[in-house]
């Protein structure tokens, strides 16, 4: 096992010193960010802060994201999974550590540079494919789902075996792979965002494929049990509906049933939320508060990651909304000399970015800068 481990680590490090040592990924926030500024999670408020407790709640957010931001996770020591929960909170502006530097996680795992030994992309022929296992995807899609999450470019450069290739090859292989009757929670979300809202495939199996296809093959499963509780699944059938109505397309067919499924959610979330703002410690089962700070993290943290970036703007200031955002900024901020899973850490936080962008006017892809910004 040590040796194994060691070999991992000198692994990495070789890479990651051919990695560093090319000056035209220096930068890569600069050219990772979407063409596209209209999204969920966007500013759609007034970011002027209306009353003087709204004042603080934005000095207290940003308190807390900026701690966590500052302490960036190292490729040595985290997992391609752990990296890539590591970027979902913040984004193109998400650094990790390679030895003494930083750089960005996001072009490290776009260049299949190795994370605590192991790489995420391999080639099939010609496609670009993501390994699925321990430490790599937990889900078929999940890393594409994380790039559109980020507003990653389709024309971002990935590179594998030495091979250019683009984030719309990993669309394109992502297209190939859907297949019915299997979990297709994080494609939606990919292909949603990648893709026009009315575009048509076949899969590799030459059978015929569209986005409506994908929202009634979640539709027909379980949330109860599906990943995270079925959190990411809400969040896929939301993704698909917001970009189906920035694209001012008609809601009908299966898009009109997961507006209402998602709507539906909404009002059943509110009714399992604790006294204390948490959001039920049993997922979608049911009412419960554990008392587990970890478990609140993991709950309350998913469950508002879905609720903020699906609500409608003018329900982000609902007073049950402020209590859940408030409880899990003083979790976070109160605790944050625990060591937190990786995972329920980022979904938590990313709730928390998409809360200070859509009510607070804070933009992605802008927070390394304004922190180097803040007078000491």
């Amino acid at each position: 096992m040590q040796s194994s481990f060691r070999y991992a680590l000198v692994m990495t490090l070789f890479a990651g010193l051919a990695y560093a040592q090319d000056n035209r990924i220096e930068n890569q926030a600069d050219v990772a960010t979407s063409e596209s500024t209209d999204d969920v999670g966007q500013a759609t408020s007034d970011p002027t802060a209306s009353s003087q407790e709204d004042a603080k709640r934005r000095d207290r957010i940003k308190r807390c994201l900026d701690y966590y931001y500052m302490q960036p996770e190292s490729v040595l020591q985290r997992s391609p999974w752990g990296v890539m929960h590591a970027l979902i909170a913040f984004g193109v502006d998400t650094q990790v550590t390679y030895g003494e530097q930083r750089v960005n996680a996001i072009g490290w795992l776009c260049w299949n540079r190795p994370c605590r030994g192991q790489q995420l992309l391999y080639l099939d022929g010609d496609r670009v494919m993501g390994y699925r296992g321990i430490g790599l995807q937990g889900h078929e899609g999940q890393f594409l789902s994380m790039l559109a999450q980020s507003r990653v470019k389709s024309t971002y450069q990935l590179k594998v075996e030495d091979r250019e290739f683009t984030v719309q090859d990993l669309v394109k292989s992502e297209m190939l792979g859907c297949r019915a009757g299997t979990e297709l929670t994080f494609k939606l979300i990919g292909l949603s965002h990648y893709l026009d809202s009315d575009a048509k495939w076949k899969n590799d199996l030459d059978e015929d494929w569209d986005i409506p296809r994908l929202i009634k093959e979640e539709l027909d499963q379980s949330v109860i049990g599906a990943a995270c509780g079925g959190t990411h699944r809400m969040i896929g059938l939301a993704y698909a509906v917001h970009r189906r109505k920035k694209a001012g397309k008609p809601i009908d067919g299966h898009w009109k049933r997961a507006e209402k499924y998602v709507a539906d959610y909404h009002d059943y979330i509110f009714q399992l939320q604790n006294p204390n703002g948490s959001f039920s410690t049993d997922w979608f089962q049911g009412r419960a508060d554990s008392g587990d700070t970890y478990r609140y993290v993991q709950t309350t943290g998913h469950i508002l990651e879905f609720m903020v970036f699906s609500l409608p703007e003018e329900q982000l200031k609902d007073p049950r909304v402020v209590r859940a955002v408030d409880f899990l900024t003083e979790v976070l901020v109160q605790n944050r000399e625990l060591e937190w899973e990786i995972g329920p850490l980022g979904h938590a936080l990313h709730a928390l970015v998409m809360y200070e962008q859509r009510v607070f006017g804070v933009k992605p892809g802008e927070r390394r800068t304004a922190i180097a910004r803040t007078p000491e």
